[in-house]
């Protein structure tokens, strides 16, 4: 074993635990990570276009459409007339998607919380800062740095 492999290994597991435990948190709710990513994107950006949303998220960065054409269907999210592009939409969250994204943000704290008992700040900066490095010009990097564009 080598410590690069053992390092990878490492970080697909506890992205893996961490996933399986937020997926957890969020099943009575009905929804997915992948779900709750989009509501939250969303009540925090405001309407945005399927591209502008590609740009913040990180579990479906590549191919939304479908999860938001589900996320329609379920209620959750409308699409409205860009009034700056006749041509375009906008991705709007319905009174259900707000109501869902509320619910998500405390399951969020809940999680936050999960983590914070495993790690204190100065482990979790340490972290960030290493997997930044990591990850440095990569699609990933760029939706974190929309995502959290006054911590770069």
């Amino acid at each position: 074993m080598t410590l690069p492999k053992r390092f990878r290994d490492t970080i697909l597991a506890a992205q893996r635990s961490g996933h399986r435990v937020f997926a957890d948190m969020l099943r009575p709710l009905g929804l997915t990570p992948a779900w709750a990513e989009v509501l939250t994107t969303l009540q925090e950006n405001g309407p945005l276009s399927i591209r502008e949303l590609s740009h913040f998220l990180i579990c479906e960065a590549d191919h939304p459409s479908r999860l938001i054409k589900r996320m329609e269907d379920k209620g959750f999210i409308t699409r409205t007339p860009d009034p700056n592009d006749r041509r375009a939409v906008k991705l709007v969250l319905t009174e259900s998607g707000e109501a869902a994204a509320d619910k998500v943000a405390g399951i969020e704290t809940g999680f936050n919380e999960w983590i914070e008992q495993r790690l204190n700040a100065d482990n979790v900066s340490t972290t960030i800062q290493t997997l930044e490095r990591l990850m440095k010009g990569t699609p990933e990097a760029r939706s974190l740095e929309n995502r959290y564009p006054d911590s770069h």
